[in-house]
């Protein structure tokens, strides 16, 4: 049961998204909406950082390397 405070969307993927989206979920134990909606909390922090010329936002892998995000 959808609680009253949220919304549904339909959603239109490509095949190979679905797919990825599909393991991706498998591997967290999350369901595809669960990862979805983590998405785009995370396109939406970005994306408004991007437009406020904020900060600029950064990927840091284990060892360290970071990797700019840009043109999301």
């Amino acid at each position: 049961m959808v609680s009253t405070s949220e919304q549904r969307y339909e959603v239109r993927m490509d095949p190979r998204m679905d797919e990825d989206m599909g393991k991706l979920a498998e591997r967290l134990h999350k369901s595809r909406g669960e990862v979805f909606s983590r998405a785009m909390r995370l396109y939406l922090e970005v994306k408004t950082r991007e437009l406020d010329h904020e900060s600029r936002v950064f990927l840091q892998d284990r060892q360290g390397k970071k990797i700019e995000i840009i043109g999301v």
